[in-house]
């Protein structure tokens, strides 16, 4: 009697959002654009020129897509609060330092914001390359240069690990047991929420897959670690629900490679 009488009260809550937002079930499609670097000479798939980026930010407007948080995409979700017209997310990896230079008036000029995924150890190495006023080639951002890129109102920071960022990425070894591939993972994680709160005061709760590798049970772990949502490299948009609190795991993102702009990702895709 007492678990249906549980059973009862969660159904009611459930049925009607508390902070009067939109109805469970309410849901809304989601593209997430895959990003890496800006450069004035790319040389791989995950680098693009300035211009591409702000001809990507251009088409945007033009066809009525606004860049929104995963902050926000994770509060229409758990709490029903509204979505703008169109909502697309533009996620950046790594944490390039000559990028975040470059974004920051891109995104001022067009009213946009984008989710920058950072990998804690190349922080922590790069501010310390920094401070021995060092040179280093394609140096990525400083614990300074986040806490400005997040004070700037453009740039949501979110996790791509302390220090998974290798060829197994996050996902589980060979021979590993899961005890200790969810303890590696979990101590990992740990490092990363310590140091950016340590530094920026900031907590993260979507982490982007480093190199698009997880195992099965990974997601799982993450959820463990306070993780609210994860970010996979499968070229496809998302349908994301009021109340469908899995739905936000594993949602697919579409590589913005160089030569490909979005007009060509997106633009042909039924709405």
């Amino acid at each position: 009697m007492k678990l249906i009488l549980i059973s009862l009260i969660m159904a009611s809550i459930f049925s009607t959002n508390p902070l009067g937002g939109l109805p469970p079930g309410t849901s809304t499609e989601l593209p997430i654009i895959m990003y890496h670097a800006l450069e004035n000479n790319p040389n791989n798939p995950w680098e693009i020129t300035a211009s591409e980026f702000e001809n990507d930010l251009k088409w945007l407007a033009e066809n009525g897509y606004n860049a929104v948080f995963m902050q926000d995409v994770i509060n229409f979700v758990h709490h029903g609060l509204p979505l703008p017209e169109k909502p697309i997310v533009l996620s950046f990896d790594d944490g390039r330092h000559p990028t975040i230079d470059i974004l920051l008036p891109l995104l001022e000029a067009y009213d946009s914001r984008i989710s920058m995924s950072i990998v804690g150890s190349f922080t922590d190495k790069h501010s310390q390359i920094v401070g021995e006023n060092n040179e280093i080639f394609h140096p990525h951002m400083t614990w300074e240069n986040v806490r400005n890129a997040q004070a700037s109102g453009r740039v949501e920071i979110q996790s791509h690990t302390y220090d998974l960022h290798g060829a197994k990425g996050a996902g589980r070894k060979g021979g590993e047991s899961h005890e200790s591939y969810r303890t590696r993972l979990l101590e990992d994680l740990a490092k990363f929420a310590e140091v950016l709160q340590q530094h920026t005061g900031l907590s993260a709760n979507t982490l982007a897959y480093p190199l698009g590798i997880f195992s099965e049970n990974s997601d799982e772990i993450i959820k463990e670690a306070g993780y609210l949502a994860s970010l996979s490299c499968s070229h496809k948009s998302n349908s994301i629900t009021v109340g469908d609190t899995e739905g936000l795991f594993l949602l697919n993102r579409y590589l913005r490679a160089p030569n490909k702009p979005l007009s060509s990702i997106i633009g042909g895709r039924s709405e």
